[in-house]
C-alpha cells in the first residue's frame, strides 16, 4: 500500500454509487476550510491571531528583520533582561520565507495576511491527506477513508489549531505526529519508510515536545514489534531506529548552539530531548545488532531491558532537574492565578470545576475510540495487528495526557477519526455502507458531543456548580490595542494575555505575556494589581513602567476578590491614584491607558 494514497492500485477507486473518495474528501476540506475561515474574513486575519499566533508573528518579524538564527530571545518582553522562548526555528522558516516571497507583489502587511490564511489551511489539507492515509492501512473499505475525514473536519478540540492565523506551531505537531503513525504503521513492509518515521518523530520532537508522550508511545510500540518477531524486522526496526537518530543529531545541529547542549532544557528541544531521541535511536539499533549474534526473544528482552536503564540513568544523571514539575520554578501565585486558569494546561479534575460541558467533546470520542479499536485488534489477523497498535499506542498516550494538560485532547481526536472510522466496520460489518458509517461518523463526532454537553449545561450547571473564573479578555486583539501606537515607545505594564497583542502591534515593551518561562513579568504583574497604592507605586517606580494598561472592558474578577483594596479593584471602581494619568486615546477602547507619573 502506498503510503499516502487514499486507495490502492493505479487507478482511482469508486465508492458506493460510482463517486470517487478523492472528490468527497475534496468536498469535506473546502466544506472544512469555509468555516474555520469565517471568523477571520468576519474580523479580519490579523485579530484572529491568538496570543501564541501573534507571539510568533513577531517572532517571525525579528528574524525577518535580521535577528540570528540561533537567537530566540524576546528582548522586547520582560525588561530589561528579555525572555528567552523555547520555540523552534522549524516553524518560523517557512513562515518568513513564505512572506519574504509575497512581499514584493502584496507587500509586508499583505504578504502577512496572505501567509496567515495560506499556512494554516496548508496544513489542513495535509492533515485530512494523513487522516485518509492512516484509514487505508487499517480498512480496505472506501467508504471508511471519507468516514476518517469526516470525523477530522469534526474534530473540534484540533480544529482551533487549522483555522486561518493559526501559526503557533500545535498543526504542524499534529500533522507530523499522523505522519508518524502513517509511516511506523508500514514498517513491517518498507525499511525506507521506517526510516521517515523516526524522521517524523524528531522533527516534531524539534519542534516542541508536546507530543513527546505520544511519539515515546510509538517507539515502544517498535521495540515491542521487535523484541517479539526478531529477525523478520530487524532491518526495518533498525532503519526506523537510525532515521531517528540521525535526524536528531542533524536538527540539533541545525537548531541549537553547542554551548546549549548541556543546559536543563526541560520545555523544548535541547540536550535532554536529544538525549533521549538520539539515545533511543542508537540503542534501536544496536538491540538490531547484537540480534545478529544471539537471535533469542530473552536475549531481546534483557537488551531492550538494559538499554532503557542506561539511557533513563543517562538522562537522570545529567539532566535531572527535568524530572520536576515544569511549573516547579514558578511563583506560587502564578500558578494559582495564571497557570491553573490556561485553558490548554489545565487538567481534567480542573476542567471538571471549570467547564463541565467541554468534557464530552474533549475526551468522549477518543476514549470510546480506544474501546472500539481494542476490540478490533483482538477481532483482527495477526498481520493486520501491529497497524492497530500503532495507531493505539500513542492515542493512548495522548488520552493519558490529556487527564493532566487537556492539550492532548486536540491531536488525540485527529489521530482517533481514522481509527474510529476503521474500527467500526471490523465490530459491525453491517455499518460498513457509505451511508451508515457516515451518519454514525457524524453523530459520535467530537463536534456532536460538543453539541451535546452545551444543551446539558443548564442541568450539568446546576448539578455541578462550576467555578467561576470569567471569560477570556475581550482585549486582547490587535486592534483592540491599536492605539497604543500613538504613544512614545515605552514599557507597558499590561495583563499577560494582552502582551503578544502589544509587541505585534506596537513598538512598546511589556513586561507580562503568557508563557511559563516570563514567571518574572507575570508575577510582577499580579503582585502590582494586588498591591494596595503605596506598594503599587513602588513595584512601578522600581520596574521603570511608562504605561499599565488594563482591560476595562472585563476586569480580573479573580484579583479584585483577593485584594478588594488593590488596584485592579480600585481601577475598576473608577479610584485611580494620584500617580497614575488616564490617556484619553480612543473612545471606542475597550482598554484603559494609564501614564505613569515620575
Amino acid at each position: 500500500m502506498s503510503d499516502l494514497s487514499l486507495t490502492s492500485g493505479y487507478a482511482p477507486q469508486k465508492g458506493e454509487g460510482g463517486t470517487y473518495p478523492e472528490i468527497w474528501i475534496a468536498l469535506l476540506f473546502l466544506a472544512g476550510s469555509v468555516w474555520l475561515a469565517l471568523p477571520a474574513i468576519k474580523g479580519g486575519i490579523f485579530d484572529a491571531l491568538s496570543t501564541d499566533d501573534a507571539m510568533r508573528l513577531v517572532e517571525v518579524r525579528d528574524l525577518i528583520g535580521g535577528q540570528g538564527w540561533f537567537d530566540l530571545f524576546q528582548y522586547r518582553m520582560d525588561p530589561p533582561s528579555g525572555l528567552p522562548m523555547h520555540w523552534s526555528r522549524i516553524i518560523d522558516a517557512p513562515l518568513a520565507a513564505l512572506i519574504l516571497s509575497l512581499k514584493p507583489l502584496l507587500g509586508m502587511r499583505g504578504a502577512e495576511a496572505v501567509t496567515l490564511y495560506i499556512w494554516p489551511l496548508l496544513l489542513f489539507a495535509v492533515a485530512l491527506a494523513l487522516v485518509a492515509a492512516i484509514a487505508r492501512q487499517l480498512s480496505d473499505n472506501i467508504n471508511v477513508q471519507i468516514a476518517a475525514v469526516l470525523l477530522a473536519v469534526l474534530a473540534l478540540p484540533a480544529l482551533v489549531h487549522f483555522r486561518p492565523a493559526a501559526i503557533d506551531h500545535h498543526n504542524a505537531q499534529i500533522d507530523l505526529l499522523l505522519a508518524l503513525v502513517l509511516m511506523t504503521a508500514q514498517i513491517e513492509q518498507s525499511a525506507a519508510k521506517a526510516a521517515l518515521g523516526g524522521l517524523m518523530a524528531s522533527l516534531s520532537l524539534a519542534v516542541g515536545i508536546e507530543m513527546l508522550p505520544a511519539i515515546a508511545a510509538t517507539g515502544v510500540a517498535v521495540v515491542g514489534l521487535f523484541v517479539w518477531r526478531g529477525a523478520p524486522v530487524a532491518r526495518q526496526v533498525g532503519a526506523f531506529g537510525a532515521g531517528l537518530a540521525v535526524s536528531s543529531l542533524l536538527l540539533a545541529s541545525a537548531l541549537l548552539p553547542l554551548s546549549s547542549l548541556n543546559a536543563q532544557v526541560c520545555d523544548g528541544f535541547g540536550g535532554p530531548v536529544l538525549l533521549l531521541a538520539a539515545g533511543g535511536g542508537i540503542a534501536l539499533v544496536s538491540m538490531v545488532g547484537i540480534d545478529r549474534y544471539f537471535q533469542t526473544l530473552p536475549m531481546r528482552v534483557v537488551g531492550g531491558v538494559a538499554f532503557a536503564i542506561v539511557l533513563g540513568g543517562a538522562f537522570v544523571s545529567l539532566f535531572s532537574g527535568c524530572i520536576a514539575s515544569p511549573f516547579a520554578q514558578l511563583d506560587p501565585i502564578v500558578v494559582t492565578l495564571w497557570v491553573n486558569n490556561v485553558a490548554e494546561s489545565i487538567s481534567l479534575p480542573r476542567m471538571l470545576q471549570l467547564f463541565p460541558e467541554r468534557v464530552p467533546a474533549c475526551y468522549g470520542f477518543p476514549i470510546v475510540t480506544l474501546g472500539f479499536a481494542a476490540i478490533a485488534l483482538a477481532k483482527s489477523a495477526p498481520p493486520q495487528r501491529f497497524r492497530w497498535i500503532v495507531g493505539m499506542a500513542p492515542l493512548t498516550a495522548l488520552v493519558g495526557f490529556s487527564f493532566w494538560q487537556m492539550r492532548g485532547s486536540a491531536a488525540a481526536c485527529m489521530l482517533a477519526a481514522p481509527v474510529f472510522a476503521a474500527s467500526v466496520t471490523v465490530l459491525w460489518p453491517r455499518l460498513a455502507s457509505a451511508r451508515n458509517l457516515l451518519l454514525l461518523s457524524a453523530l459520535a463526532s467530537p463536534f456532536s458531543l460538543g453539541v451535546i454537553g452545551l444543551s446539558a449545561q443548564p442541568l450539568v450547571h446546576a448539578m455541578i456548580k462550576p467555578e467561576a473564573i470569567g471569560d477570556p479578555s475581550p482585549c486582547r486583539s490587535l486592534s483592540a490595542v491599536a492605539s497604543l501606537k500613538q504613544l512614545p515607545r515605552g514599557r507597558v505594564m499590561a495583563p499577560a494575555d494582552l502582551g503578544p497583542a502589544i509587541l505585534a502591534q506596537t513598538n512598546h515593551d511589556v513586561f507580562a505575556g503568557p508563557y511559563h518561562r516570563n514567571n518574572d513579568g507575570i508575577a510582577a504583574l499580579i503582585k502590582l494589581m494586588l498591591a494596595p497604592l503605596p506598594t503599587a507605586k513602588q513595584i512601578l517606580s522600581e520596574r521603570n513602567v511608562d504605561y499599565l494598561v488594563t482591560c476595562s472592558a472585563a476586569p480580573d474578577p479573580n484579583l479584585i476578590k483577593l485584594a478588594p483594596e488593590g488596584l485592579e479593584a480600585r481601577l475598576s471602581r473608577g479610584e485611580p491614584p494620584d500617580f497614575l494619568e488616564l490617556l484619553h486615546l480612543d473612545p471606542a477602547d475597550k482598554i484603559s491607558v494609564w501614564r505613569v507619573r515620575k
